[in-house]
C-alpha cells in the first residue's frame, strides 16, 4: 500500500473497535433503523445496517440509542456524516448491506461521561482522553 505522507487525520477522537455486539438504533421519525456498531469514539460510530428493498423516505436522523449487553445509552444527538454500500462476500441480491458514519452532536457533560464509560466497557482498547478533564474509566 502506498504511504500517503500528505494524509492528515481529521478525526478529533481515536476510534476503538467494539468487542462484542453493540446495537445501534437510529431515530429519524418513523420507522427507526436498527444496525450494528463496528467502531466507536467520543465523536461518533461506524454503523452497519441492512437497507430495505423499498427504502423508507429519507429523513435526517436526530438521535441514536446504543445497546450492548446490559449497558445502554439513549437519545444521543447525532447526524449522518457519510453513507456507502458495503462490499459483501456473497453474490446474493436479497439484501443490501450499507455502512455509514454517524457523528455525535452536542453532548451534555453527563452524556460525555456515560459515553466514555460505555466505550471503555464495550470497545477493544477503551479510550484515553487527550483533555485533562477526561480520564480513562477502569471497570474493576
Amino acid at each position: 500500500m502506498k504511504d500517503r505522507r500528505d494524509y492528515t487525520e481529521r478525526r478529533q477522537h481515536a476510534r476503538a473497535n467494539v468487542q462484542n455486539i453493540v446495537v445501534g438504533i437510529l431515530s429519524a421519525g418513523e420507522p427507526e433503523t436498527i444496525g450494528s456498531i463496528a467502531d466507536i469514539s467520543l465523536g461518533g460510530v461506524k454503523y452497519i445496517y441492512n437497507e430495505l428493498r423499498i427504502a423508507p423516505p429519507r429523513h435526517p436522523i436526530h438521535s441514536i440509542d446504543l445497546i450492548a449487553d446490559n449497558h445502554y445509552l439513549f437519545d444521543l444527538p447525532c447526524e449522518s456524516a457519510w453513507d456507502i454500500k458495503a462490499e459483501t462476500e456473497s453474490d446474493s441480491k436479497l439484501t443490501d448491506i450499507r455502512q455509514c458514519g454517524i457523528r455525535f452532536g452536542k453532548l451534555t457533560p453527563n452524556q460525555i461521561f456515560s459515553l466514555r464509560s460505555f466505550i471503555n466497557r464495550c470497545a477493544s482498547l477503551g479510550i484515553n482522553g487527550t483533555n485533562s478533564n477526561f480520564h480513562k474509566i477502569d471497570s474493576e
